[in-house]
């Protein structure tokens, strides 16, 4: 598979997706400008209105309202610009001869969301490819091996470090490929002895790990169901003083992560990023993902 490039323009984060075609420039325009071709491979069914300032239409597969937005330049058979809703989208086409490189580029606000958003277009000209070749679309495909790979591609699984006034802090956010309920049980995980999933402590009670209970990781201090916890880290339950997590919906392939530890001493900075970042929320984004390609896919 082409390496898909994450790029920053005009300030804002952008993903670029590239693949070669064994057709001629016109037909793969033809392909991903008209409506009837392009609700075989796009997202969504569209609606063009192939003239700069045109409108363009997004509907939603369920028949519910869809987004807006407008073409703002087309050279045929080489490039079209075009907003959707607050993104910004441009398919870029370069003959060499009987066969095409088709570019999408597509620009957002969402950083952490752009694995998610390069493997949904890669899903997408996958099927593409099938539309040109008029094949049968191939079968539904989540991504999610690919999703979890662009995500370490991309280093949006690193934590960003920040120091102020003696107290430095490690935060991490990251895309999951589970929902946010599903997310919350896996961080508590299943008792080791009874198999039944575990629950969080209440506020003063002692967190301890599901694969080493009789370790106390720290003391809870928030819990809002299946969204908040924070707990006081023990002195034995590792590196800082204070761990926050919050969960909430991401972009396209489920819940978002923010894991956020602070402390004041400065052996225990680097540490911490290990342990939090590529240990507990490392750990968190493999349980999701296995439980992810566990689920069947829907058409």
């Amino acid at each position: 598979m082409s390496a898909d490039q994450f790029l920053t323009l005009d300030g804002r984060p952008t993903v670029r997706v590239e693949r070669d075609y064994p057709h001629p420039i016109e037909k793969v325009w033809r392909a991903v400008t008209t409506p009837e071709h392009l609700g075989q491979w796009f997202p969504s069914p569209v609606e063009v209105d192939l003239r700069p300032g045109g409108e363009m239409r997004f509907s939603a597969f369920d028949g519910g309202p869809g987004a807006v937005g407008t073409v703002e330049a087309v050279d045929a058979p080489r490039r079209l610009t075009f907003t959707w809703g607050a993104d910004r989208l441009t398919f870029e086409l370069t003959s060499n001869g009987e066969s095409t490189t088709f570019a999408l580029i597509h620009t957002f606000d969402d950083r952490f969301g752009a694995p998610s958003f390069a493997t949904g277009w890669d899903l997408c000209l996958v099927g593409l490819r099938s539309v040109l070749a008029d094949e049968a679309l191939p079968p539904p495909d989540r991504g999610i091996a690919r999703h979890e790979e662009l995500v370490h591609q991309f280093g949006l699984d690193r934590p960003e470090v920040t120091e102020s006034e003696g107290r430095w802090t490690v935060r991490v956010e990251r895309q999951l490929t589970c929902p946010v309920e599903v997310a919350w049980d896996l961080w508590f995980g299943k008792d080791r002895d009874t198999g039944e999933q575990r629950g969080a402590p209440a506020v003063g009670e002692p967190l301890t790990p599901y694969m080493a209970p009789e370790v106390v990781i720290g003391t809870m201090t928030e819990v809002e169901l299946h969204r908040v916890l924070a707990f006081d880290v023990s002195p034995t339950g590792g590196p800082g003083e204070h761990v926050r997590v919050e969960l909430a919906d991401g972009t396209g392939h489920g819940a978002r992560i923010t894991l956020t530890v602070t402390g004041t001493e400065p052996d225990e900075r680097d540490p911490a990023a290990e342990t939090w970042g590529s240990g507990a929320v490392g750990h968190l984004a493999a349980s999701a993902a296995e439980w992810a390609v566990a689920q069947p896919v829907v058409a």
